[in-house]
């Protein structure tokens, strides 16, 4: 299943809000993007900008800022998966391929 996207996120800003039921609870705006082999990663908390707004407004000129400061992206194309072989657990022998020969 897909999990749904936060009406409130933004390109590369997403809302962080915790379940009601866990012991601690996180709300608040986190920056997140890469650039070169740079990664930036900030959270501007409700509690500490005044309310959700102000967290917003907060994401928003940091993201500007630092995004000023780091180099262009470069689209390098479409990432494929590539296929991984599956090794045979030590304990068992790996399946022979094709036809066996009967035992009489």
């Amino acid at each position: 299943m897909k999990k749904r996207a936060n009406p409130d996120s933004e390109q590369n800003i997403r809302r962080i809000d915790t379940k009601p039921r866990a012991k601690k609870q996180t709300h608040g705006f986190q920056v997140h993007f890469l650039r070169g082999g740079e990664t930036v990663t900030r959270l501007f908390s409700d509690s500490g900008h005044g309310g959700k707004e102000g967290a917003r407004r907060a994401a928003r000129k940091f993201k500007r800022s630092a995004m000023s400061d780091l180099p262009a992206r470069v689209f390098r194309g479409p990432v494929r998966a590539t296929k991984t072989r599956r090794k045979a657990s030590p304990g068992k022998k790996p399946k022979a391929k094709g036809k066996k020969a009967r035992k009489r």
